[in-house]
Protein backbone atom coordinates (compact mmCIF):
# COMPACT_ATOMS: atom_id res chain seq x y z
CA UNK A 1 0.00 0.00 0.00
CA UNK A 2 1.33 3.42 -0.87
CA UNK A 3 1.89 6.26 1.58
CA UNK A 4 -1.18 7.99 0.13
CA UNK A 5 -3.42 5.25 1.57
CA UNK A 6 -2.70 5.31 5.32
CA UNK A 7 -4.05 2.60 7.60
CA UNK A 8 -6.52 3.41 10.34
CA UNK A 9 -5.30 4.86 13.61
CA UNK A 10 -5.65 3.00 16.92
CA UNK A 11 -8.78 5.00 17.75
CA UNK A 12 -10.36 4.12 14.42
CA UNK A 13 -9.49 0.43 14.76
CA UNK A 14 -11.09 0.46 18.21
CA UNK A 15 -14.20 2.01 16.67
CA UNK A 16 -14.41 -0.75 14.01
CA UNK A 17 -13.70 -3.40 16.67
CA UNK A 18 -16.59 -2.03 18.74
CA UNK A 19 -18.90 -2.42 15.76
CA UNK A 20 -17.77 -6.00 15.30
CA UNK A 21 -18.17 -6.87 18.98
CA UNK A 22 -21.73 -5.53 19.01
CA UNK A 23 -22.98 -8.13 16.52
CA UNK A 24 -24.58 -11.44 17.45
CA UNK A 25 -21.93 -13.34 15.47
CA UNK A 26 -19.36 -12.67 18.15
CA UNK A 27 -21.29 -14.19 21.07
CA UNK A 28 -20.59 -17.88 20.48
CA UNK A 29 -17.26 -19.63 19.98
CA UNK A 30 -18.42 -21.87 17.04
CA UNK A 31 -19.66 -18.77 15.23
CA UNK A 32 -16.34 -17.02 15.78
CA UNK A 33 -14.61 -19.98 14.13
CA UNK A 34 -16.92 -19.63 11.14
CA UNK A 35 -16.01 -15.94 10.95
CA UNK A 36 -12.32 -16.81 10.73
CA UNK A 37 -12.97 -19.23 7.89
CA UNK A 38 -15.18 -16.74 6.08
CA UNK A 39 -12.54 -14.06 6.62
CA UNK A 40 -9.93 -16.19 4.89
CA UNK A 41 -12.25 -16.76 1.96
CA UNK A 42 -13.03 -13.06 1.72
CA UNK A 43 -9.34 -12.17 1.85
CA UNK A 44 -8.71 -14.49 -1.10
CA UNK A 45 -11.66 -12.97 -2.95
CA UNK A 46 -10.48 -9.42 -2.21
CA UNK A 47 -6.95 -10.24 -3.35
CA UNK A 48 -8.34 -11.56 -6.63
CA UNK A 49 -10.54 -8.57 -7.47
CA UNK A 50 -9.05 -5.59 -5.63
CA UNK A 51 -6.65 -4.74 -8.45
CA UNK A 52 -9.51 -4.31 -10.91
CA UNK A 53 -12.39 -3.14 -8.72
CA UNK A 54 -13.04 -0.46 -6.10
CA UNK A 55 -14.02 -2.25 -2.90
CA UNK A 56 -16.01 -0.49 -0.20
CA UNK A 57 -17.18 -1.44 3.29
CA UNK A 58 -20.53 0.05 4.34
CA UNK A 59 -21.50 0.54 7.99
CA UNK A 60 -24.94 1.78 9.08
CA UNK A 61 -25.05 3.26 12.59
CA UNK A 62 -28.31 4.73 13.85
CA UNK A 63 -28.99 7.55 11.38
CA UNK A 64 -25.54 7.57 9.80
CA UNK A 65 -23.87 5.75 6.94
CA UNK A 66 -20.09 5.26 6.79
CA UNK A 67 -18.24 4.02 3.69
CA UNK A 68 -14.65 2.76 3.96
CA UNK A 69 -12.49 2.15 0.88
CA UNK A 70 -10.77 -1.24 1.15
CA UNK A 71 -7.23 -1.92 0.00
CA UNK A 72 -5.28 -5.17 -0.18
CA UNK A 73 -1.63 -5.12 0.85
CA UNK A 74 0.47 -8.18 0.11
CA UNK A 75 4.22 -8.53 0.55
CA UNK A 76 6.27 -11.32 -0.97
CA UNK A 77 6.83 -12.92 2.43
CA UNK A 78 3.37 -12.51 3.96
CA UNK A 79 -0.29 -13.27 3.39
CA UNK A 80 -2.51 -10.50 1.98
CA UNK A 81 -3.94 -8.14 4.58
CA UNK A 82 -6.98 -5.90 4.39
CA UNK A 83 -6.57 -2.19 5.11
CA UNK A 84 -9.16 0.58 5.23
CA UNK A 85 -9.00 4.25 4.35
CA UNK A 86 -10.67 6.87 6.51
CA UNK A 87 -14.41 6.79 5.76
CA UNK A 88 -16.84 9.15 4.18
CA UNK A 89 -19.66 9.83 6.63
CA UNK A 90 -23.25 10.61 5.66
CA UNK A 91 -26.36 11.55 7.60
CA UNK A 92 -29.35 9.44 6.62
CA UNK A 93 -32.46 11.57 6.23
CA UNK A 94 -34.87 12.24 3.41
CA UNK A 95 -31.80 13.30 1.43
CA UNK A 96 -28.49 11.65 2.26
CA UNK A 97 -25.81 14.29 2.82
CA UNK A 98 -22.27 14.33 4.18
CA UNK A 99 -22.07 14.53 7.97
CA UNK A 100 -20.93 17.95 9.21
CA UNK A 101 -18.75 18.48 12.26
CA UNK A 102 -19.33 21.53 14.45
CA UNK A 103 -15.88 22.71 15.51
CA UNK A 104 -15.55 23.88 19.11
CA UNK A 105 -12.70 26.15 18.03
CA UNK A 106 -13.09 27.70 14.55
CA UNK A 107 -10.45 26.44 12.13
CA UNK A 108 -8.58 29.14 10.18
CA UNK A 109 -8.12 28.90 6.44
CA UNK A 110 -4.49 29.77 5.71
CA UNK A 111 -2.25 30.60 2.81
CA UNK A 112 0.57 28.25 1.83
CA UNK A 113 2.99 30.19 4.07
CA UNK A 114 0.50 29.76 6.97
CA UNK A 115 -0.52 33.42 6.91
CA UNK A 116 -4.08 33.94 8.10
CA UNK A 117 -6.80 35.04 5.69
CA UNK A 118 -9.56 36.19 8.03
CA UNK A 119 -11.64 33.14 7.12
CA UNK A 120 -12.54 30.71 9.92
CA UNK A 121 -14.46 27.45 9.49
CA UNK A 122 -17.19 26.81 12.09
CA UNK A 123 -18.72 23.70 10.51
CA UNK A 124 -17.06 21.31 8.06
CA UNK A 125 -18.03 18.35 5.89
CA UNK A 126 -16.42 16.63 2.92
CA UNK A 127 -18.15 18.97 0.47
CA UNK A 128 -19.14 22.10 2.39
CA UNK A 129 -18.18 24.53 5.12
CA UNK A 130 -19.78 27.31 7.13
CA UNK A 131 -17.24 30.11 7.29
CA UNK A 132 -16.90 33.29 9.33
CA UNK A 133 -15.33 36.15 7.39
CA UNK A 134 -13.25 38.68 9.31
CA UNK A 135 -11.66 40.04 6.16
CA UNK A 136 -12.89 43.16 4.40
CA UNK A 137 -14.51 41.14 1.65
CA UNK A 138 -15.40 37.46 1.38
CA UNK A 139 -13.91 35.70 -1.66
CA UNK A 140 -16.28 34.12 -4.17
CA UNK A 141 -13.71 31.36 -4.66
CA UNK A 142 -10.59 30.31 -2.81
CA UNK A 143 -7.82 27.74 -2.78
CA UNK A 144 -6.32 27.69 0.71
CA UNK A 145 -5.04 25.32 3.41
CA UNK A 146 -6.16 23.77 6.67
CA UNK A 147 -3.58 23.23 9.40
CA UNK A 148 -4.71 20.56 11.88
CA UNK A 149 -2.74 18.57 14.44
CA UNK A 150 -1.36 15.26 13.23
CA UNK A 151 -1.77 16.04 9.53
CA UNK A 152 0.19 17.83 6.82
CA UNK A 153 -1.37 20.92 5.28
CA UNK A 154 -4.71 20.05 3.69
CA UNK A 155 -5.31 21.89 0.43
CA UNK A 156 -8.97 22.80 -0.11
CA UNK A 157 -10.89 24.86 -2.62
CA UNK A 158 -14.20 26.59 -2.04
CA UNK A 159 -16.97 28.37 -3.92
CA UNK A 160 -19.37 30.76 -2.20
CA UNK A 161 -23.01 29.66 -2.20
CA UNK A 162 -24.86 32.04 0.13
CA UNK A 163 -24.88 33.86 3.44
CA UNK A 164 -26.82 32.21 6.26
CA UNK A 165 -29.23 33.88 8.68
CA UNK A 166 -26.50 33.63 11.33
CA UNK A 167 -24.11 35.71 9.23
CA UNK A 168 -21.88 32.79 8.25
CA UNK A 169 -20.93 32.06 4.65
CA UNK A 170 -21.83 28.72 3.10
CA UNK A 171 -19.19 27.38 0.69
CA UNK A 172 -19.03 24.30 -1.47
CA UNK A 173 -15.74 22.65 -0.51
CA UNK A 174 -13.42 20.13 -2.13
CA UNK A 175 -9.96 18.73 -1.48
CA UNK A 176 -7.45 19.79 -4.11
CA UNK A 177 -5.48 16.53 -4.40
CA UNK A 178 -5.76 12.85 -3.34
CA UNK A 179 -3.52 13.24 -0.28
CA UNK A 180 -5.56 16.21 0.94
CA UNK A 181 -8.77 14.27 0.31
CA UNK A 182 -7.51 11.41 2.49
CA UNK A 183 -6.39 13.71 5.31
CA UNK A 184 -9.62 15.71 5.18
CA UNK A 185 -11.65 12.50 5.55
CA UNK A 186 -9.30 11.39 8.34
CA UNK A 187 -9.75 14.67 10.24
CA UNK A 188 -13.55 14.60 9.87
CA UNK A 189 -13.61 11.00 11.09
CA UNK A 190 -11.53 11.99 14.12
CA UNK A 191 -14.10 14.69 14.89
CA UNK A 192 -16.88 12.13 14.43
CA UNK A 193 -15.23 9.84 17.00
CA UNK A 194 -14.88 12.73 19.45
CA UNK A 195 -18.57 13.55 19.04
CA UNK A 196 -19.53 9.89 19.59
CA UNK A 197 -17.37 9.64 22.71
CA UNK A 198 -18.83 12.87 24.05
CA UNK A 199 -22.38 11.74 23.32
CA UNK A 200 -23.04 14.73 21.09
CA UNK A 201 -24.14 12.68 18.11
Amino acid sequence: MSSQQPVLTKAELAFIRQLNESTELNKAAPQRLQLVEIGEQLTELFARYAAAETLTLHAHLANQHLTFDLHIQQDDDSAPSLQLSAPQIYDNSDIQRPWRTKLETPLPLRKRNLATTGLLIHQLSMNSALVECRAKQAPKRFQLYLQVDGHPLIAVGGELVRETDQGLLAYWLHACDPASDEHLRQFIFEQHLLDKNAGRD
